[in-house]
């Protein structure tokens, strides 16, 4: 791999920097000079793409990779080829995370809490079931696959090609790589098929380590490692709070036992709410390339990445020369932990003092106001004053003699004039009407009430300055109307006579029984009121969490009873589907509420789709929101060429037709590709019976072509045939043959009589050839000889045989 820094990869990748090597894969960080972004780019070992099939199979997982979508999977952009140096190799382009993996997290030594680990169990959760929806088993969750982004979000990495690459590896399990088998499931140790629990049990290893820092069943070889898992249930400790049930469970030995990655994220959802929130997860981007570190962390946080509070605290203030603290106008009940009222310097609020019950206790209304008047001072000061902003210190002073006594380490609080309405009586009222009450004056109040005994209250003005001046710290509060003077009658004391009432004494018996009337009425409507049946209008909780829908009509005294069923409408599981009565009904209390929760998505029933076209049952299992996929096709004596011959579902080859599964569900088609071509037997040498016979067994049609002399071939002996022995021949196809018609014998001509130009052409006509002459030509025949010995006429002899002649 030396030489790849600088290497521009498929024309688009340019490599930065090697990160790692491993036994699989070597990992780098380049630019994809194409759109300027930075990427991740994984190049496999030439030793393990050295097949084909090694090949079609990566391009095949990473075509699916691309495809997937999800926030909690890394993106997969691109994958090709490379050529490294005599060999050649394949590579595939994901997201740059910069924010490092779980175990970058482990190797900085640092540990995660039960809340947090919490928060990254859930988000993998997330992309673990949107996987194995899809039917992609990653077999090889470990903290190196848990990979955070510069956003904090987790993202799983290597979903199909994982697995991919360490199926050499799992074909004999003592060579699977230790930091591999530490997070490996029992199954896998067993070398029995994996399927998506086995992620789950991964995924809990992972959580236990991130707490714990160790991870069960851990042993110094792959071996021992293997084995200490197999039948052994999940040590969990109880310190990990709610987690630890979820995390035995998640972990259990036997896969049937454990949570699908549903089942794993809701019973997460459902831990929550009995820890503490989380802080952050300490990435290696949060601290290490944060540009805005309060937004990191809080100051408490141990983890560094922030400007640190100093050592030495604060010098203590001197009490002989106090300085005036003026405090911002805010709300009075800040929260003294809040980390936004921390950095702002703003303190906690002065504590609530109970109101007065004596408005001439000038001390008690002093405190009061100061203590539990902050908050509507800051409300009445928001069009005019921001809360936001912090009010600075006020200057110091001088102090100026004063009558009044010392008042050390006052604060003043500076709070808007509010002016109450006066609580008045009838009398009081006409007197308000008549005379004018003196315009409101503020008054400034000294707040420290416990070095204040005699709770002095000055005017504004020269007084006000000079408490000011002598260093007792202030705040200016509204006046109160001075009290108005009761009207005094002036009939003097005693009984004063009246003869008008004297005279109607049946005014008393009517307010008597106008007061029993009103307390009857009174005594009539808090019995109707305790005794009545309230009703209340039915919410409308569809698509809302089971949990969130009883909260919210827990308190309208119905009979809930919950039914459970599928819906393709509400496919999240817990959700409701409808409810019984349905929403904007009125139902009283004690009446039956009937929810119908969410089992999932509605079971779809598997079709027969054996004799259909591969089209036609494509659109059958679309239609049911089933996923078709073509498997290899096979040939068919009996079942027409693009016929489907058999279909399976993938994860579970036992469901026949009539079975019931979710959507989503991959089935398998298995199509013809119609009868196998034969090999065209050997028929040299056969008698033509035999030779029709082995032609005719094999499905195919015996033609005979012309038949041929043969010296070396018997007549009725097949001397050739088309095509040859061996080659392949679609059933119904033709092999031609031909037939030997034995040697091709000619007969002497009858040459008596024949000078020796006709008796040449004659021997030629017949096939002979003339080797000799003895006499001339001018004469007539006298005999004709083979191989020396005399010939007659009709002697037959091999078409070419040579003769001699005589002529005298």
């Amino acid at each position: 791999m030396t030489g790849l820094v600088g290497r521009v990869l498929a024309g688009r990748y340019r490599v930065d920097n090697v990160v790692s090597s491993g036994a699989n894969t070597v990992i780098a960080e380049a630019v994809d000079i194409e759109v300027d972004r930075p990427v991740t780019v994984k190049i496999v070992r030439p030793e393990l793409a050295a097949t084909e099939s090694f090949r079609t199979a990566f391009r095949r997982q990473a075509d699916l990779a691309m495809a997937m979508t999800h926030p909690n999977i890394a993106v997969v952009f691109d994958h090709g080829e490379v050529s490294l140096g005599d060999t050649d190799s394949v590579f595939w382009v994901v997201e740059y995370l910069g924010g490092g993996s779980l175990r970058d997290l482990f190797d900085r030594g640092r540990l995660l809490e039960p809340s947090q680990a919490l928060v990254v169990g859930l988000e993998a959760c997330r992309a673990l079931d949107a996987a194995h929806q899809r039917g992609i088993v990653h077999t090889e969750i470990t903290p190196s696959k848990l990979v955070f982004g510069e956003d904090a979000r987790l993202r799983i990495v290597d979903f199909g090609l994982a697995a991919l690459l360490g199926a050499p590896a799992w074909r004999e399990p003592a060579t699977v790589p230790t930091h591999v088998a530490r997070y490996a499931s029992p199954e896998q140790a067993l070398g029995l098929p994996v399927d998506a629990k086995t992620d789950i049990y991964a995924l809990s290893l992972c959580l236990l380590e991130a707490v714990t820092g160790s991870v069960p069943f851990a042993g110094d070889s792959t071996v021992s490692t293997l084995a200490a898992r197999v039948g052994k249930l999940m040590p969990v400790s109880a310190d990990m709070g709610s987690l630890a049930a979820v995390l035995e469970r998640a972990g259990r030995p036997e896969a049937d036992d454990r949570f699908s990655a549903a089942e794993f994220g809701r019973a997460l959802v459902q831990a929550a709410g009995k820890l503490p929130r989380p802080e952050p997860v300490p990435i290696m981007a949060a601290s290490l390339f944060a540009t805005s570190q309060a937004e990191m962390r809080r100051p408490t946080d141990p983890t560094g990445g922030i400007a640190r509070p100093p050592d030495d605290p604060p010098p203590a203030p001197d009490d002989t020369a106090p300085e005036p603290v003026a405090v911002a106008p805010v709300a009075a009940e800040q929260d003294a932990d809040d980390p936004v009222a921390e950095e702002a310097g703003a303190p906690a609020s002065p504590p609530e003092e109970p109101a007065p019950d004596d408005e001439t206790s000038a001390p008690a209304v002093v405190a009061g106001v100061a203590a539990a008047g902050v908050a509507a001072a800051a409300v009445a000061a928001t069009d005019s004053v921001d809360a936001a902003d912090p009010i600075p210190p006020a200057d110091p002073v001088d102090p100026v003699p004063t009558d009044e006594p010392d008042l050390p380490d006052t604060e003043a609080i500076d709070i808007v004039p509010v002016v109450p309405e006066p609580t008045q009586t009838s009398d009081e009222r006409e007197v308000a009407d008549t005379e004018p009450v003196d315009a409101v004056e503020p008054l400034i109040i000294l707040t420290d009430v416990a070095d204040n005994p005699t709770g002095a209250v000055q005017a504004a003005g020269s007084e006000a300055a000079q408490a000011t001046a002598a260093g007792a710290v202030t705040a200016v509060v509204p006046n109160t109307p001075p009290p108005i003077p009761p009207i005094v009658d002036p009939t003097p004391s005693g009984t004063l006579y009246d003869a008008e009432r004297e005279s109607r004494p049946w005014g008393k018996y009517v307010l008597i029984g106008f007061v029993a009337l009103v307390g009857l009425a009174l005594l009539g409507y808090a019995g109707w009121f305790l005794l009545r049946t309230e009703s209340y209008e039915v919410p409308d909780l569809t698509g809302v969490d089971e949990a969130i829908a009883r909260n919210e009509i827990a308190g309208n005294g119905w009979v809930v009873v919950t039914e459970r069923e599928r819906s393709d409408a509400v496919p999240e599981i817990d959700n409701v589907v409808r409810t019984t009565p349905i929403a904007g009904v009125m139902l009283a209390e004690g009446e039956t509420f009937v929810l119908y929760v969410s089992d999932g998505p509605e079971l779809r029933t598997l079709p027969e789709l054996e004799g259909l076209t591969l089209a036609e049952a494509e659109a059958e299992l679309v239609a049911l929101r089933l996923v078709p996929e073509e498997g290899p096709p096979e040939f068919s004596e009996t079942v027409p060429t693009g016929i489907v011959i058999r279909w399976q579902v993938k994860d579970d080859a036992s469901l026949a037709a009539g079975a019931q599964v979710l959507p989503e569900t991959v089935v398998v088609l298995t199509v013809s590709q119609g009868p196998e071509p034969r090999p065209a037997p050997v028929l040299t040498g056969l008698p033509v019976d035999q030779a029709t016979a082995a032609v005719e067994g094999l499905q195919l049609v015996f033609a005979r072509g012309d038949d041929v002399f043969s010296n070396d071939v018997p007549a009725g002996v097949v001397v050739s045939q088309e095509p040859a022995p061996g080659t392949p021949v679609e059933r119904g196809g033709t092999v031609t043959v031909q037939v030997s018609k034995g040697p091709d014998l000619v007969a002497i001509p009858e040459l008596d009589g024949l000078v020796y130009p006709e008796a040449e052409q004659a021997l030629l006509d017949a096939g002979f050839v003339i080797d000799s002459l003895l006499g001339t030509t001018e004469g007539t025949f006298v005999s004709i000889s083979v191989d020396g010995e005399e010939v007659a006429t009709g002697d037959t002899f091999l078409r070419g045989t040579g003769v001699d002649l005589v002529f005298l």
